[in-house]
């Protein structure tokens, strides 16, 4: 190992080139090895692929606001990273609020004394020390970590979060978006005919058919959106910072994919599988909380399955609002 390999490593997640020279300069001068992610993308991805000691992490970024960059490194890390939030206000007692429910450990504005910069990253690096320590005491430490953690996100058979981690997600996202006004598109998609499917083909062949959709929609969405099964046939997308015309383009290109693709099922050959896709998105009128952007999406969805299924619709303000015909 290098003398460079041998110091700690320390991930900037900063858009200001000035300010990101300033606190290179200022880490490197302490003895820091120091990585710059100009946005929130590039920054969830080295978190992932580099596994720093620390990251220091500005709450207003180009691409994504930080508390969403935070959430989603806590989600993909396979160990802890101690997270350091960035603001340029010196008592945002919301923003703080935010930093820390997202996941991070500490909060810092960028008028702090430099001192005071420094004396916390080698705090969270002590931290972060003992954690090491506990892991390296328990026998195939990370292996415990991710077999306690998994089972309460994901769902068993298709390996996508589940339907409660994803209301906990949707609901701190949602409230994101509407504090920093930025848009969040929000997709729910459900299999056609997937009974006479069940009843032609059994059990197994629909679970194949689960997580083979469930592969394909992970395979063709970004890093920072989240896909979670949300019922039996059902799934659901949430993309931050995605307007509703970008995500009605996504929900009808994974309808074509599923309707073009080649389905080869082991046992039965070739299938013909098709999905309807209801879009929902903030800003949208009448859409003020997490709860209301899912039922207009499926509202959405609903209409789709009725006008012949293998399509999208999206939310409409005058239609979906109207109460419903049906009896109760």
């Amino acid at each position: 190992m290098t003398e460079e390999q041998g110091k700690k490593h320390v991930l900037l997640v900063e858009d200001s080139p000035t300010q990101a020279q300033y606190m290179r300069l200022l880490l490197e001068d302490a003895g820091y090895r120091t990585t710059l992610a100009e946005n929130g993308q590039k920054g969830i991805e080295i978190a992932e692929t580099a596994q720093p000691d620390v990251i220091l992490l500005d709450v207003v970024l180009p691409d994504l606001d930080g508390f969403t960059v935070c959430h989603r490194i806590r989600q993909r890390s396979r160990l802890y990273i101690p997270i350091l939030m960035l603001t340029e206000k010196r008592t945002d007692m919301e923003d703080k609020v935010g930093g820390l429910t997202a996941g991070a450990d500490e909060y810092l504005s960028k008028t702090s004394e430099d001192r005071e910069l420094l004396a916390r990253v080698a705090s969270l690096l002590r931290i972060r020390q003992v954690i090491e320590d506990i892991y390296n005491r328990m026998e195939n430490g990370e292996q415990s970590y991710q077999v306690l953690r998994q089972p309460a996100l994901t769902d068993r058979l298709t390996g996508l979060y589940n339907r409660h981690y994803f209301a906990e997600d949707l609901h701190r996202q949602f409230a994101l978006a509407q504090r920093y006004h930025n848009p969040l598109g929000f997709i729910m998609m459900a299999v056609d005919f997937s009974p006479d499917f069940t009843t032609r083909y059994g059990e197994p062949a629909g679970d194949w058919m689960l997580q083979a959709l469930a592969t394909l929609m992970k395979e063709n969405v970004r890093e920072v959106d989240m896909v979670a099964r949300y019922g039996k046939q059902e799934f659901v997308i949430l993309l931050p910072m995605i307007d509703i015309g970008e995500t009605a383009a996504l929900a009808d290109r994974l309808r074509g994919l599923v309707e073009q693709q080649a389905w080869q099922h082991p046992s039965f050959g070739p299938l013909h599988i098709t999905v309807s896709l209801g879009v929902a998105a903030i800003p949208m009128q009448g859409i003020e909380t997490a709860e209301r952007l899912i039922a207009c999406a499926d509202k959405a969805l609903q209409r789709a399955k009725a006008a012949g299924c293998n399509r999208i619709e999206i939310h409409n303000p005058g239609a979906d609002d109207q109460p419903s015909s049906a009896p109760p």
